[in-house]
């Protein structure tokens, strides 16, 4: 282990007001783990904040017995990683693995207990819907209500992600009498044709838009994340405007229409079945009621 390696430490800012509590028992960790295979650089992402949930939330003594087993890694992955994506909480679970297994504090061959999924983002009711829509066209001045509207028609209508939103330009969009179609540039290039029902809403308002502007407020001088965020404070709304909850939306008309999944894939971006497996659960079956 080199010096610069040695002389490495990582803080992250919610450990730093116990860091005198528990930072030592950490760098003790740390040091008897690492390695030339193993670096404090990977070790301490995965300790720090493990630790400091055992000590904090759960209250264990700092002592690897009782903190440097699987079982209270799992706990941790299970209770203490709200929000993180299933491939995330594992990832971080086999580093600590890992580390446990170094320190021979625990060991048993259990394979760990499984990480469950997160469950898929509720789409909106066809009267949610309508609510949003209202919302769009109620909106004070003339250029939020186009704002909102475009917020709607690209999110609803075609299902974009909150970045690849922000990014569309006037010049992306075409509005044609069979049809109008947005393409997009980001991560996954790709044409997508906007639902009928939006594609309408859109012709009402295309003809106000600069043509080389940003679709969606386009007085920005940038696309960067929090823009749609920013906008929604401003407005004030009591509802729940999410584009991942539209996208969501636009996925599940899709299927309930018909779509192919191949086709689908290919229009949302998405790269495996397994993504359009999750909302299944959310497809009218024949002869339900309109929802």
């Amino acid at each position: 282990m080199d010096d610069a390696e040695r002389g490495y430490t990582y803080r992250p800012i919610n450990a730093l007001p116990y860091w005198d509590q528990i930072g030592a028992f950490i760098d003790q960790v740390v040091d008897d783990v690492a390695h030339e295979q193993r670096t404090r650089r990977d070790v301490y992402p995965a300790v720090v904040p493990f630790v400091l949930w055992c000590w904090r939330t759960r209250g264990l003594p700092l002592d690897r017995s009782r903190i440097m087993r699987r079982a209270v890694a799992d706990d941790f992955v299970q209770r203490g990683m709200p929000g993180y994506l299933t491939g995330s909480r594992a990832t971080h679970r086999s580093a600590l693995y890992r580390v446990i297994q170094a320190l021979e504090t625990d060991r048993t061959d259990s394979p760990g207990r499984p990480i469950p999924r997160r469950k898929p983002t509720q789409p909106y009711t066809a009267a949610e819907v309508a609510q949003l829509h209202s919302w769009a066209i109620s909106q004070g001045t003339e250029r939020r209500r186009l704002d909102a509207m475009m917020l709607l028609v690209l999110g609803l209508g075609a299902g974009l992600t909150s970045k690849e939103l922000q990014s569309i330009r006037t010049r992306d969009i075409i509005v044609g009498p069979t049809g109008s179609l947005v393409s997009v540039w980001e991560a996954r290039p790709r044409v997508v044709p906007i639902s009928p029902v939006w594609a309408e809403r859109l012709s009402t308002v295309y003809d106000f838009l600069h043509r080389d502007a940003w679709a969606f407020r386009p007085g920005r001088t940038s696309a960067r994340d929090g823009q749609i965020t920013d906008f929604l404070i401003r407005a004030r709304t009591h509802h729940d405007i999410r584009p991942v909850r539209m996208r969501t939306t636009w996925l599940v008309e899709h299927l309930s229409n018909g779509t192919p999944p191949a086709d689908l894939l290919r229009i949302s971006g998405l790269q495996q079945l397994a993504a359009l497996d999750r909302l299944v659960g959310f497809v009218p079956k024949t002869g339900d009621a309109d929802r």
